[in-house]
């Protein structure tokens, strides 16, 4: 008896046995703590071990040669053996969700469903051709006449095909990334060796792009964070950009959606005008084609109250005299609204005890500014640019309480007057406004008022005893206690509210 019928006797007789009760119990283990590799322990053992056991027992200890047929079916059942095996360990390791083990990896459905046919038809071609010496030459050359006649007919699929297992090599983008490839901008879903399935979640609609197109496609990825948008737009040389750039990056206060405040700059210098950015950021799955709609309406709105002009191409014709000398400048038209803020002024009682004087003071100093539906006018917790009076249109006000909840404060009508805060030097609004329709308001400075409570008394009893009844209507809201301190023509006068 040679050593190494011994050797072999000895693995077969005692390694074998004592491999099976370890992968038993290792199985055990494993399906207690609830691991996807415990059925694929639990196959290896009842599965495997069996019919390799019998192989190596044929063929090292009773010398059966390789080209028996008992031979044949034991090493075919164990390479059978060895596939499910096989397959069970590729779906505890390759996984298509987000992993949740650390072993684990994932990876796209299609090359998970590669891995397998891989498993499968490797060890199919050698059971075939080495185990039972079978030649399948013939068959692979009509195979090989049949797939060109299959690739000219499907060389389209093929391609989406090729295509998608490049994308799977190079991984620009995976499933739950926000893209933007052949002007469709949506997140990922899906993504297979056909195709990629993208979901807009707002638009509430699926795009399936195949991969062959895709392939060829400029792929804009954002990954899962806040994107960056942009807003462009135009404005005269007149308007000065120190001017221009504060009011748009105020664009983006009390949209609903925009992360962060906003980012507002010089683009290029154009023939009619300064061409200006805003860039903002938004959520990917936000309502970005509202939110981009709304800021063009609000560039509107802002133009106006601010004054600014928004450029646009005109073609005229002149006729040069004896100079033959164009224009240097088209004329504009100024609106002149001077008396129609007079009479509004005058019309309010806020101001009866003010003589035409004092209107026409505050007049010459307050401007006429407009709002869009849904706008900020006043936000809590900045400064107020004025005591705004409302001229047309409905406003809406909010305040935070002492838990944190927004609550609604009132409505102002047409004629009603907030703002008030602007009277005091340093001090922020309680109240963020929010204009219901489009509004135009009157903005009167704060220093103006200041003026007039100064040379005025009745008009500080007044003002004071206004402030007095909003201050107690926002401390019913608030649960607070605060206190207003005024300039009349005596001095000084706090109120404890």
């Amino acid at each position: 008896m040679d050593q190494t019928f011994i050797n072999w006797l000895l693995v077969l007789g005692i390694g074998f046995p004592l491999l099976s009760i370890f992968l038993g119990e290792l199985a055990e283990i494993l399906e207690r703590q609830k691991h996807s590799l415990a059925n694929a322990v639990r196959k290896v053992r009842q599965y495997l071990l069996p019919p390799l056991a019998v192989l190596l027992v044929m063929r090292e200890l009773l010398k059966i040669a390789n080209t028996e047929d008992s031979v044949r079916i034991v090493e075919s059942m164990t390479w059978l053996a060895v596939i499910l095996a096989g397959i069970s360990l590729i779906n505890a390791i390759l996984i298509t969700q987000k992993p949740e083990k650390k072993f684990q990896v994932q990876v796209p459905n299609l090359l998970f469903q590669i891995s397998r046919t891989v498993v499968v038809l490797g060890i199919g071609y050698y059971l075939i051709t080495g185990t039972w010496s079978i030649n399948i030459s013939g068959l692979t050359t009509a195979l090989g006449i049949g797939s060109l006649v299959v690739a000219l007919a499907l060389q389209n699929t093929l391609s989406n095909l090729v295509s998608g297992l490049l994308l799977l090599i190079a991984r620009p983008f995976k499933i739950g990334d926000w893209i933007e490839a052949n002007g469709v901008e949506a997140r990922v879903v899906d993504l297979n060796w056909w195709s990629v399935t993208l979901y807009h979640k707002t638009r509430g609609y699926k795009i399936v792009i195949p991969n062959g197109s895709l392939a060829g496609a400029t792929i804009t990825n954002y990954g899962i964070e806040p994107v960056w948008k942009k807003v462009e737009v135009g404005f005269s040389y007149d308007d000065p950009p120190n001017q221009v750039i504060p009011a748009m990056n105020s664009l983006v206060d009390g949209i609903e959606g925009i992360e962060g405040p906003g980012y507002a700059g010089i683009s290029s210098y154009g023939d009619s005008g300064i061409n200006y950015e805003l860039w903002y950021q938004i959520l990917a799955d936000g309502e970005a084609g509202k939110v981009y709609c709304k800021l063009m309406s609000r560039i509107y709105y802002m133009a106006k109250r601010e004054g600014f002009t928004i450029p646009y191409p005109i073609q005229m014709e002149f006729n040069l005299g004896e100079d033959r000398k164009l224009p240097s400048k088209i004329p504009q038209i100024v609106e002149n609204r001077q008396s129609e803020m007079v009479g509004y002024l005058r019309s309010l009682s806020y101001f009866f005890t003010a003589n035409d004087a004092q209107i026409e003071q505050l007049a010459a100093k307050s401007q006429f500014k407009i709002y869009g539906a849904e706008e900020l006018i006043t936000q809590a917790g900045k400064p107020d640019a004025g005591l705004y009076a409302i001229y047309k249109g409905r406003v809406k006000s909010f305040l935070t309480d002492n838990l944190g909840n927004i609550q609604t404060d009132k409505k102002f009508g047409v004629g009603d007057v907030f703002g008030e805060m602007a009277i005091h030097p340093g001090e922020v609004s309680q109240i963020s406004a929010i204009a219901e329709d489009d509004v135009e308001v009157v903005v009167i400075p704060g220093e103006e008022i200041v003026q007039l409570i100064q040379i005025n008394p009745k008009f500080a009893s007044e003002i004071i005893q206004f402030i007095e009844e909003r201050k107690k209507a926002i401390r019913i809201v608030k649960g607070t206690k605060d206190s207003v301190t005024l300039m009349n023509g005596n001095g000084h006068q706090k109120v404890n509210l």
